[in-house]
């Protein structure tokens, strides 16, 4: 199994803009798309699985939490991060609109749970939604990579 730091900065990007929450998924999949760590297929499957079985992915005021089985379409474990200029809806009554999606991707279960691990450890610190709803900065970047990291 290929392996790489849980997130880099090249896979946080902020204040994008989104048309809905399909292209706010494909969005915040793009840096992994783009390096090769998933296959579009993945992102397919996805958004197939939310129109399949509802917005369970968004798990928190403001927070999605993109992610699908482990697949062929990874090629290691990688998480991304997004900020929306804009909230989009995913049709979360209790958590509607989303401004911040993370988006999870593992080669198997094992990598799934570890990645999930780190990511809910990061999210229950206090003020980690703040945190990631007032990044502007590549230093704000760097301080997220290393907060959901860890320092190693």
């Amino acid at each position: 199994m290929d392996t790489k730091a849980l997130i880099s900065s090249e896979d946080i990007q902020l204040g994008i803009e989104a048309a809905d929450w399909e292209d706010a998924l494909k969005k915040a999949a793009a840096p992994l798309v783009a390096h090769d760590y998933i296959e579009p297929a993945y992102v397919e499957g996805m958004i197939q699985a939310v129109k399949d079985l509802g917005p369970y992915i968004v798990l928190a005021p403001g927070f999605a939490l993109g992610h699908a089985r482990p697949s062929g379409a990874v090629h290691c474990a990688c998480a991304s991060l997004t900020t929306l200029k804009t909230p989009v809806n995913f049709g979360s009554k209790q958590n509607d609109p989303v401004d911040i999606v993370m988006i999870l991707a593992a080669v198997d279960d094992k990598s799934h749970v570890e990645l999930l691990q780190k990511i809910v450890l990061f999210l229950n610190e206090k003020d980690s939604f703040d945190i990631l709803r007032s990044a502007k900065s590549e230093q704000d970047i760097h301080a997220i990579v290393e907060a959901i990291n860890g320092k190693e």
